[in-house]
């Protein structure tokens, strides 16, 4: 019996970055619905990279897009192999406050545990998204190799995540708009005088607003400062940035990083799940700190 590392497809772990870094983590994966037009992701083969330029484009042309979250029996399904061959698994979802993701997978691990009588699957809510998951499931996968326990994997993954830090600022208030983060007068005024939000995965797994500025450079350069003011032994882990169509600002954010003394930054495109309720141009950065205050 081993312990097998799960997340959905909302944790920026796609098959090219989970190969660069040759970690055993199973990816559930998510439903992106462009018009009529349905995505698995990442069973479908998808270019990515390629893929989220064209997708960015669409959003920006208001094209109808949506995600569907992962149900119960999809997870059953998912964890069907390695449940039957006598695997214990721990699943890491997006925060229970943005998606009902992990209620399914809540449902999923009471009723495989009910039908063997002992704890086969634990769920950890990682109270973010993007890679603030994929590098909560890396941190647990690390341990696995490392002869953890389950149980003590499932306590550190527990305390670990409130040390991820995931920090972005948005493009255009119109998609948080359409997510009831604020309301539409409100936007409409924001917009005019050029205020951009700071936004970040709370302590109660949902997004919050952390700062408020003026102008996009401010936002990111406020990105960048308090990544160097809060970031955790910098010299031992990879700082991750990733954009929705945002590259030379992204590169502009990690060459500013490299100047203060964070030299191990890595970008990447958003994942298409998160990406499909932040919108074009969003830029974040994730790393591990002391906590997420």
């Amino acid at each position: 019996m081993s312990i097998k590392i799960y997340a959905d497809a909302g944790s920026n772990l796609i098959p090219s970055f989970l190969k660069k870094l040759n970690k055993e983590i199973k990816v559930v994966s998510m439903q992106l619905t462009i018009d009529d037009t349905v995505y698995r992701c990442y069973d479908d083969d998808i270019d990515v990279e390629q893929f989220s330029k064209n997708f960015y484009q669409m959003m920006r042309e208001d094209r109808n897009i949506y995600t569907s979250q992962v149900n119960p029996d999809d997870f059953i399904q998912a964890f069907k192999e390695d449940v039957d061959a006598g695997h214990q698994i721990i699943c890491f979802t997006l925060a229970k406050g943005i998606s009902g993701t992990y209620n399914s997978a809540c449902i999923a691990r009471d009723m495989i545990n009910e039908e063997h009588g002992k704890e086969i699957v634990y769920v950890v809510d990682a109270a973010t998204a993007g890679f603030g998951e994929g590098l909560q499931a890396i941190h647990a996968a690390d341990l696995v190799e490392k002869g953890w326990d389950f149980k003590a994997i499932v306590e550190e993954a527990e305390t670990f995540k409130f040390k991820v830090r995931s920090e972005f600022t948005v493009g255009d208030i119109k998609y948080l708009i359409k997510k009831g983060r604020v309301s539409s007068l409100v936007a409409k005024f924001i917009n005019l005088i050029k205020i951009k939000f700071l936004l970040k995965g709370s302590l109660d797994s949902k997004i919050e607003v952390s700062g408020k500025v003026f102008g996009r450079k401010i936002a990111l350069r406020r990105l960048a400062d308090t990544c160097i003011e809060k970031i955790k032994n910098p010299d031992e882990q990879t700082v991750l940035i990733s954009h929705c169509d945002a590259e030379e600002e992204a590169i502009g954010l990690k060459n500013y990083l490299n100047e203060k003394g964070i030299k191990n930054v890595d970008i990447h495109f958003y994942d298409l799940i998160t990406g499909a309720h932040i919108g074009p141009d969003t830029i974040a950065i994730f790393y591990v700190g002391e906590n997420r205050n």
